[in-house]
């Protein structure tokens, strides 16, 4: 036994003292500053035996304290006039503190472990408060410093009671925390006069008790729900954030361009990412004005925040944004994509960042953002360090074209680094990527943070697009109080346009194909063993050639990397043009003969002409004469030494392809040499017969190929006399506005000059299917075979967007048919030419890009004229699983707001049970912070799936489902997977925290900094050092660091050094980057559980 009545919770146990003093007790009285069940629980054994416990706790809101004024000011009368004001807090104000200690107690009840202990303890709680045993009040006139714990005896002679005070609350903290301090007061006075003063504080304070034991009986342990109830409260936390709200911030006035209700909505959430994340993702498919929501945050980021824009696109978008840029008042700059290039007078510079018309911009609106998705280009490494201090709007239909790297890039834009805020497990961006590569992760859990996707089928499902009496879909602008109706045009089913690919090329076809070849695997076959009469693409797969001693050594394990690429990719670039037209595969064959010849030369010399700039020599050779040309090419080829390769051999197949390109080139050269004779081409013909015959192509037409020589090609051959009527359009062309503006004058607000003629038919390649409207057509020809339907959407969006006048949409397909399956049905014709491309791409179809590589089910589809399963192709393109639970939920906001109000405000933690539709076990949904994590467990709590899809899937119902008894294992499932995903909190935390590890040239920055520091006085320049060190240790741009690279190679110091440093600092606005790096402490993450259910 003690000597002593200090209790320090060291030695002695203040938890111990009470339960051993209730023992003895029949009336308890508590005043306490802080409140928790956690408390109560360490005491609750003997609660049930007391007559009466009175519970006085503080105020807990977060408003000033007596104490933080007396040490923020030491100014005394401050401190009488703030107690003043405290002893006469208004009514209002006294609610607002019982409603906010509610919400206090709310949120530790929402914390607790859901374990059968604690639900006992509240039912207990709950049921003393019922009985009138247990009393509680809030303390409203200030805080409640005091912690007393003053108890009544039973029949101890003499004795009234005893207390405790000292510093502990009624906390699982302040009963056991060692740093406490509390001491027992003895004596009937002591006891009285404590009694007294705990009587007067009890008389000045408000009734709590039914307060808590509403919190109580709202709360998980006591508050049975439905499965459907379980159902939204997940759709409604996985969403929330995306809930644009009231959105009173959104200014929408007149300079706003006209929107529609779910263009709006987009605007709302697009605001809330960005001041989020710092950029946002407008993904809504080709036709759903992308344009006009990006103009319109531009304009709101502009008058509320005062940004400054630029606006970063497509040169052949130029016009268009200048257009908007003048007509909404945006102010903004406009820089085409193509002007992003180094300097190469002064490849240091960085024209965004040097440029006084472009640093000084706050947002950066990127259209058709999905061009920089290769980290490696110039216009990519221009733009990163740029965006890195800037918001920024990305602009794309087609975020993902080849991969979810793709993705990654474009993020990596403004996000620099993999180690992420982003609520993802785990915080790290490129390890998150490589598992959903390893089908371990879903991309659409990250990017619901950061994109906004919608489709047609979206906006009719969820009613942002009504149906008229004649079943035409529309929405509605709003547009200064007016209401436009703004038609989706009806796509009616694609024509199949068959021509005889035999007839074009006077029965060669076959003969021509085997001489392209079939795929052979690379670095295996003996090229000398193939057919005499098929190319051996021998200069794009030079690594055949190193000898044995050298293949896998430097620099000749590049070639192995390339080679395998690039005869493929030869080889099927050889047969798209083939079928695409004749002019483009006779051009192909053209320059193959002269490429070759001039590679045989250069070998001949003694030269392996292999390399970028080698390779760029070759294309551009007709520029010089040959003795030039292998002069150039000895200056730059001296990476590969010829002694390493099997010269003979290479010579032999590079002479075989040599002759066959040519044997190729005598074929093909009299078809339709002239331009003069059509039915020479019978894919021509068919073409020009059907612009003729065809009453749906009177009007306009806009014809797509792929190739540039096949528009060039079309259009000699359709347009022989030059009208101004009919044009064509490439990437080469520098009056394509024109032209555009021409073509469809009324969906681009244009007017024609007195000299100007109006388009009619405009061939074009897909230069056209990005970005512009051209609605003013409503009739689209593809002139080359489709592999894939991607090509297939883009190009049909330029013309069927929303607003256009015209009714319906036409699309026309050409399809080659060969003598053989002249006489076959359509559905067999396709199957044989699936199967030709099948023999001649085989494994290479995986070097392809997306766009290219071939969709059996899609050909069908398009060539069959199915054009509800073409649709299908672009709706699989949304990215975004939980854009119908965002619409469930804003649905429900505005149809049943009094259901909507009664989930939001359902605890958390809440609980359900329902007849599983498949393997019975247990859903739980757990949160920390932003990080959310959905669990579907089997019965013995083994995780079945975290995919939030399956696990939706699994928890789906409507109202009329009903709840059945919890199980008895719930808690235990439930705590079993909440002390995983608390495991997993701490570990994603602790990687966040990883300390930075210094690179190279960081670690020669700083060294030298620190030497130049040691022989330095000025306190000044010191202090500068200091700051350059700080910022030099961050995690720095990849631009900042080839600086830093650059440095260290040349082995600057000194003065110099701290110079360019500093220049550095200023260039890349450095300060912000650190700034955002080390913002203080960030508060604790706590877990909880949202939600849970028993399937049974």
């Amino acid at each position: 036994m003690p000597t002593h009545d200090i209790i320090d919770n060291r030695n002695e146990k203040l938890i111990d003292h009470i339960n051993a003093i209730l023992k003895s007790s029949e009336r308890a009285k508590f005043a306490v500053g802080y409140f928790f069940l956690s408390g109560f629980e360490a005491v609750k054994r003997h609660l049930k035996d007391l007559k009466e416990i009175k519970l006085l706790i503080g105020n807990t809101t977060n408003r000033a304290t007596l104490e933080q004024l007396s040490e923020g000011f030491k100014r005394l009368e401050l401190v009488k006039e703030a107690e003043k004001h405290m002893r006469f807090v208004k009514r209002g104000k006294e609610k607002q503190i019982q409603e906010e200690t509610a919400h206090n107690i709310r949120e530790s009840i929402e914390l607790m472990d859901q374990t059968d202990e604690a639900e006992e303890l509240i039912s207990t709680l709950v049921r003393l408060i019922e009985e009138k045993r247990l009393k509680v009040k809030v303390y409203t006139k200030g805080r409640l410093h005091a912690k007393a714990y003053i108890f009544d005896y039973k029949n101890v002679p003499d004795q009234k009671g005893v207390a405790i005070i000292g510093s502990s609350n009624l906390t699982l903290a302040g009963l056991e925390h060692s740093t406490e301090l509390n001491v027992k007061v003895y004596g009937n006075n002591n006891h009285e006069a404590l009694t007294k003063w705990f009587d007067d504080l009890w008389s000045e304070s408000k009734d709590f008790d039914e307060m808590l034991m509403v919190e109580m009986k709202q709360s998980w342990a006591m508050h049975p729900v439905s499965p459907y109830d379980i159902y939204m409260k997940t759709l409604y936390n996985l969403v929330k954030d995306r809930l644009e709200g009231d959105g009173k911030e959104v200014i929408w006035e007149r300079e706003m361009p006209a929107l529609a209700d779910f263009q709006k909505v987009a605007v709302r959430q697009a605001i809330q990412i960005i001041k989020d994340n710092g950029a946002c993702f407008v993904a809504d498919v080709v036709g759903l004005g992308k344009t006009y929501i990006g103009t319109a945050l531009l304009k709101h980021f502009s008058l509320v925040y005062g940004n400054r824009p630029l606006i970063i696109c497509p040169p052949a978008l130029i016009d268009m944004w200048e257009r908007f840029n003048e007509r909404y008042h945006l102010n903004a700059r406009i820089l085409s994509m193509g002007m992003l290039k180094v300097d190469e007078n002064d490849k240091s510079k960085n024209i965004l960042l040097d440029d006084f018309k472009y640093k000084d911009r706050d947002i950066v609106l990127i259209d058709e953002s999905h061009n920089f998705r290769y980290p490696d280009t110039q216009r990519y490494q221009i733009l990163q360090p740029y965006l890195q201090t800037r918001r920024a709007i990305f602009l794309t239909a087609t975020p993902r074209n080849k991969s979810a790297w793709d993705i990654y890039y474009q993020i990596k834009l403004f996000h620099p680094e993999d180690k992420t805020e982003l609520p993802i497990d785990p915080p790290d961006l490129k390890q998150y990527f490589k598992d959903i590569e390893n089908g371990k992760k879903e991309l659409p859990d990250l990017l619901r943070h950061l994109l906004i996707r919608r489709t047609r089928t979206h906006l009719i499902k969820w009613g942002y697009a009504k149906k008229d009496e004649k079943g035409r879909y529309y929405i509605i602008i709003k547009d200064h109080g007016m209401e436009i109706p703004k038609y989706f045009p009806k796509r009616e089913k694609p024509v199949t346009l068959e021509y005889s690919i035999e007839k074009t090329y006077k029965g060669l076809y076959n003969q021509i194909r085997n001489i392209i070849g079939k795929p052979r695997k690379f670095g295996v076959v003996d090229f000398s063993k193939l057919p005499e009469e098929e190319l051996t693409y021998a200069r794009y797969g030079l690594w055949n050639y190193v000898k044995e001693d050298k293949k896998r050594k430097a620099p000749y394990t590049d070639l192995h990397r390339a080679g395998r690429n690039l005869r493929g990719l030869l080889r099927v670039m050889l047969f798209k043009r083939f079928e695409s037209s004749v002019y483009a595969f006779r051009e192909s064959i053209r320059r193959m003969i002269i490429l070759h010849e001039r590679f045989l030369a250069s070998l001949n010399e003694g030269i392996i002409p292999a390399g970028e700039e080698a390779e760029y020599l070759l294309y551009e050779s007709d520029q010089y004469d040959e003795s030039q040309l292998i002069n150039e090419l000895r200056k730059i080829s001296r990476k590969y030494d010829p002694q390493d390769f099997e010269i003979d051999k290479l010579k032999r197949d590079l002479e075989k392809d040599i002759t066959l390109y040519k044997k190729l080139y005598e074929l093909v050269k009299d078809i339709n040499a002239d331009n003069r004779s059509p039915e020479q081409d019978d894919k021509l013909f068919v073409l020009i017969q059907r612009l003729k015959n065809d009453d749906k192509l009177k009007n306009k037409v806009l014809i797509f190929t792929q190739y540039a020589e096949t528009a060039k090609y079309l259009y000699e051959n359709i347009n022989p006399d030059r009208k101004p009527e009919i044009e064509v359009i490439d990437s080469t062309d520098k009056n394509r506005s024109s032209i555009v503006y021409r073509f469809s004058p009324k969906a681009n607000d244009y007017t024609l000059k007195n000299n100007e003629k109006e388009i009619k038919i405009l061939i074009s390649t897909d230069v056209l299917a990005e970005g512009l409207n051209l609605q003013d057509c409503n009739v689209i020809i593809n002139y080359d075979l489709h592999w894939n339907p991607v090509r297939l959407i883009q190009r049909i969006g330029r013309i069927d967007r929303i607003g256009s006048e015209k009714e319906k949409i036409y699309s026309y397909n050409f399809l080659p048919e060969t003598e053989l399956d002249r006489n076959l049905g359509l559905h067999e014709k396709l199957r044989l030419r699936i199967q030709e491309i099948h023999d001649t791409i085989g494994e290479d179809a995986e070097i392809l890009d997306k766009t290219e590589q071939l969709n059996e089910e899609a050909m069908y589809a398009i060539y069959e004229g199915d054009q509800q399963k073409i649709d299908k192709y672009e709706e699989e393109e949304d990215l975004l699983s939980i854009t119908e639970a965002e619409e469930i939920i804003r649905d429900l906001q505005l149809n049943n707001p009094e259901y909507f109000n009664y989930i939001i405000n359902l605890r958390d933690g809440v609980r359900s049970c329902m007849e599983a539709k498949s393997e019975k076990g247990k859903y739980v949904f757990c949160q920390a912070g932003n990080f959310q994590q959905l669990f579907l467990v089997n019965e013995d709590g083994k995780i079945i799936s975290r995919d939030i899809p399956q696990v939706l899937s699994a928890i789906k119902c409507n109202e009329r489902t009903k709840a059945k008894r919890l199980p008895r294992d719930h808690n235990k499932i439930v705590m079993k997977i909440k002390k995983l995903f608390e495991e997993e909190v701490k570990m994603r935390e602790a990687e966040k925290e990883q300390v930075i590890r210094l690179k190279q040239a960081q670690r020669y920055v700083i060294r030298e900094l620190r030497l130049y520091f040691s022989k330095i006085e000025d306190e000044d320049e010191k202090e500068r050092i200091n700051l350059l060190e700080r910022t030099f240790r961050s995690t720095l741009y990849p631009a900042v660091m080839k600086e830093l690279n650059l440095i260290r190679r040349m082995g600057i110091t000194g003065e110099i050094l701290i110079k360019r440093l500093s220049d550095i600092y200023f260039q890349y606005n450095l300060k912000t980057l650190v700034d955002t790096q080390s913002k203080g402490e960030k508060e604790q993450i706590v877990a909880k559980i949202i939600c849970s259910e028993s399937l049974i």
